[in-house]
């Protein structure tokens, strides 16, 4: 089971950095949403985590929207 909230991650693992355009991001923060919303059940910390990426891709979206209208 993973765990994803789990402070004892090595420094060293890897990450990933991408850039997106912001429809790019919205169509990401859709797709989470709709994954969550047909959640069937199971791995409560996977749930969590996908709560949290709601959360952070809707965030960039605002921020987009935002930028936008300087």
């Amino acid at each position: 089971m993973h765990n994803y909230y789990d402070d004892n991650i090595p420094d060293d693992s890897p990450y990933v950095t991408i850039e997106l355009a912001g429809v790019d991001i919205y169509l990401t923060y859709k797709s989470i949403a709709f994954h969550l919303e047909k959640w069937s059940g199971g791995e409560p910390e996977e749930q969590e985590r996908l709560f949290m990426l709601k959360d952070f891709f809707y965030r960039m979206v605002l921020e987009y929207k935002y930028n936008l209208e300087d």
